[in-house]
Formats: C-alpha cells, structure tokens, sequence
C-alpha cells in the first residue's frame, strides 16, 4: 500500500457535555486514507458519520488524537489557516445543497474562487456547470431549480478550487431514486477527472458500493474497515 496518505487519523475521540454527562460520539478512532482514493463512511444513525468528517475537515476540533490533511495537523492548527485550507484544499457536498438562494447557479459555482480571492472566475464557473449539464440554467436561483439540479450546482462549485479531497455528507440523501443514479455517476466522474481524494457518508447503497473503500461506524467507534482488491474477487479486510 502507498504510503502517500492524504488524510491520517490517530486515536481521535469527540465527547460532549450534556448536564451533568458526557456524550461519547467518538472513541479512538484510527485510520488513513490513501490520495486520490475513494472511501464511503457507513454506519446506523447516531453512529458518529458526520461528526467524524466534520473533525476531518476541519470544522470542528477533536477532544483527543490528532487529525493530518494534506500535511497540516489540524487538530493544532489556527482557525485563520483551517479556513485557508478548507478553501484551497476542501471541496463539500451537503444533503441540504447549502446554495445561496439570492446568487444564481453560475454565482454559486464562483463562490469559493471568489472567497479565495481569484478573478476572471466566470469562464471556469461556466465550464463546471457545462460539466454537470447546466449551462443552460446558469441565470436561475436555487428556487427556480429542481433538487437534483440543485445538488448538480453544489457539486460544480465543490470542485471550483480543484480541491484535493472531497467530503460529501449524504449528497444523494433527499433525491429520488433516478436522480440520485445519475449523481451518483456525476460525482464518482468528476472526481475521477480530476484525481481527488472522495470520503462519502452515505446510506445510498450504490454510492458505497462505488467506493473503493468502507470503513463502517457503529456507536462511536471504527466496527469494521474493508479495502476492495485491485483486481476481481472478494473483499478483503484493508
């Protein structure tokens, strides 16, 4: 196995007070993550998913362990360069979309470029959404967009900065069946295009059975981790 992991976690735990008790939704949890691989995080509700990515993207900080992307220790490092690398490294894709419903679609896709302070954005905006098959409705608001267009957007402006990994937190959550297929196939294209590293929480069957890896979560701690061989055959531990 490669030893060029783009992600490393060490013993990471997150607990958080309630009253008088402390919640434990993550007990010591370790793994890596190879560059430019794919990886869906599995797991009942409550499992700790999205808590794990959240710490993994820097958005919240662990209780204990320590947390490596592309290089930088996270758990050490200022909020000023967590915002610096959430933009320039991170893309996201969020059930909910998370579009800016006084922007268009093409204002949408030029946002993080923007925030990053790039110009002349608009050509390399229009270029992602001819890529996820919107050109055609980059002058309409979010409200003017079906849901399945709307996750199209989100994933054209997650790949804006060319980030070198992606979290995608149940991008197929809230779309039928048809249309979660066809971003299914949208995401796991892009991302092979543009040779990034993709960490999926998903229940979406296809979507897991896509990835080239599945690290499962029950209750807060790391329940199984199952790397698929390179060649045909049956699954192995990883």
């Amino acid at each position: 196995m490669s030893t060029d992991n783009i992600l490393t976690v060490e013993h990471l735990s997150k607990e958080f007070k309630s009253g008088d008790d402390t919640v434990h939704v993550l007990n010591d949890i370790s793994f890596a993550i190879e560059r430019g691989t794919s990886c869906a995080l599995v797991g009942p509700s409550g499992s700790g998913k999205t808590t794990l990515i959240a710490i993994c993207a820097g958005l919240e900080r662990p209780s204990k362990g320590a947390v490596e992307l592309d290089g930088v220790a996270l758990h050490q490092a200022s909020e000023e360069k967590l915002a610096r690398i959430r933009n320039q490294s991170i893309g996201f894709i969020f059930q909910s979309f998370q579009l800016l419903p006084s922007l268009t679609a093409l204002e949408n896709v030029m946002v993080p470029a923007e925030i990053a302070g790039e110009r002349m954005v608009r050509a390399s905006a229009l270029e992602l959404l001819g890529r996820v098959g919107l050109r055609n409705r980059m002058y309409h608001y979010p409200m003017l967009l079906s849901g399945g267009e709307q996750q199209r957007v989100a994933i054209a402006r997650a790949f804006m900065n060319q980030p070198n990994i992606l979290f995608a937190d149940e991008p197929t959550g809230n779309l039928d069946a048809e249309t979660s297929e066809s971003i299914v196939k949208l995401i796991f294209n892009l991302n092979s295009m543009n040779r990034t590293t993709l960490i999926l929480v998903t229940h979406d069957r296809e979507l897991t059975e896509q990835a080239d890896r599945i690290i499962t979560l029950k209750a807060g701690r790391l329940a199984s981790d199952v790397t698929k061989p390179k060649s045909e055959g049956s699954t192995s531990d990883g």
